[in-house]
């Protein structure tokens, strides 16, 4: 579960900080599926509305990412 959670996360960031194809990116996450990858993206977006912990930690990441 924290995996597949994690793997999420990995995919949100990606589709929005990166310009790729949903296919790139779930080559890049051990081959998975375009729409398995398209699950995870809608599935953080759908938590982001609702939980404020998980919105601080990607918050958190982008900031390392990108920290300007």
């Amino acid at each position: 579960s924290e995996i597949v959670l994690a793997r999420q996360v990995i995919m949100y960031l990606c589709r929005n900080l990166v310009d790729i194809s949903l296919e790139s990116i779930g080559k890049k996450l051990g081959n998975k599926d375009h729409m398995t990858v398209l699950h995870g993206v809608n599935k953080i977006t759908e938590e982001l509305e609702t939980n404020e912990d998980l919105k601080n930690k990607i918050d958190v990441i982008k900031k390392k990412i990108n920290p300007a």
